[in-house]
């Protein structure tokens, strides 16, 4: 068994040994690390314009939390994985799921939490070649079929399903890719072409995008969720209901939160998600949604 593995047993168990734990995250730190001449310690901390230099040094994991102290009757603590940690063994089993088919790429979004307001929900399904069938308020929860094909959106630029299957499958790659793509495209904001800081947080949202909503393959995911593993930014929320919760600030104070299952590579809830229009969903603190994104041979009458 290797140390992704080990991790991934641990992520799905309710509490393992600590001296199992331990051991398994510092095989795990000494492989990334490499070689060094003393143990060291300390914190990365760097926002979303990370340098190659930074990014480089982000290998180093730290657990994120600090175990209490053991007393005579207390049950063994069990160390909490890191950000970072999570996303590679969701990377691990991502590469490793088979790839879907169906005709259509179906995407249902509900909103969840909130008091006085009712659940929100849109659905749309897409063909290969972007034609697109879509319901929800807009379309008076009748399902409409929408004039002009849709292209997927990755942090801003429109992606083909063609292109989408063709995107590198190394993670500095994509985010390159996905820079250079949305440098070259006609993307504007209220401000107008993204500034630097902008164009930062849509690559990012792109990766996100690909690892939840996107009909990307097995090895794109994968490459995707490794890359946002090297954010120092993205920081872990712990067990949540549903998986492994993560936290994803912007650089503009908002903050994603997402709840990814270790042992499928889903993402099943979060508050931040792109419509089938392009547009980017944020909602508010005390609300969330679960989201579905899945193959399918049906499209309903």
């Amino acid at each position: 068994m290797d140390d992704l593995q080990m991790l991934a047993t641990a992520l799905d168990a309710p509490e393992m040994p600590r001296e199992a734990v331990d051991r398994g995250r510092h095989r795990l730190q000494n492989r990334m690390r490499g070689p060094v001449p003393k143990r060291r310690t300390g914190w990365l901390t760097a926002g979303l314009s990370l340098t190659a230099a930074a990014a480089a040094a982000a290998v180093v994991v730290t657990s994120g939390t600090t175990a209490p102290p053991a007393t005579p009757n207390s049950p063994p603590a069990t160390a909490q994985p890191s950000a970072r940690q999570i996303l590679l063994v969701a990377a691990t089993t991502a590469e490793r799921t088979p790839e879907g088919s169906g005709t259509y790429w179906y995407v249902k979004t509900t909103s969840t939490g909130g008091r006085a307001d009712k659940p929100f929900q849109s659905e749309s399904w897409t063909r290969r070649d972007g034609q697109t069938w879509f319901r929800g308020e807009k379309s008076q929860g009748k399902v409409v079929k929408l004039a002009l094909p849709t292209p997927f959106r990755l942090g801003g630029p429109d992606v083909s399903f063609a292109r989408l299957q063709k995107l590198p499958t190394k993670p500095d790659e994509l985010k390159a890719w996905i820079a250079d793509a949305l440098k070259r495209s006609d993307v504007r904001t209220s401000a107008g072409r993204p500034d630097a800081a902008v164009q930062r947080q849509l690559v990012l949202d792109g990766l996100i995008s690909l690892v939840s909503q996107l009909p990307a393959p097995p090895k794109v995911r994968a490459a995707a969720f490794r890359a946002i593993a090297s954010y120092p930014i993205v920081k872990s929320l712990g067990v949540v209901k549903g998986g492994q919760g993560l936290l994803i600030p912007s650089h503009q104070g908002q903050q994603a939160r997402l709840v990814v299952d270790t042992a499928t590579s889903r993402v099943h809830d979060t508050n931040f998600y792109v419509t089938a229009d392009g547009s980017q969903a944020w909602l508010p603190s005390d609300r969330s949604a679960t989201v579905v994104a899945e193959w399918t041979n049906l499209l309903p009458d």
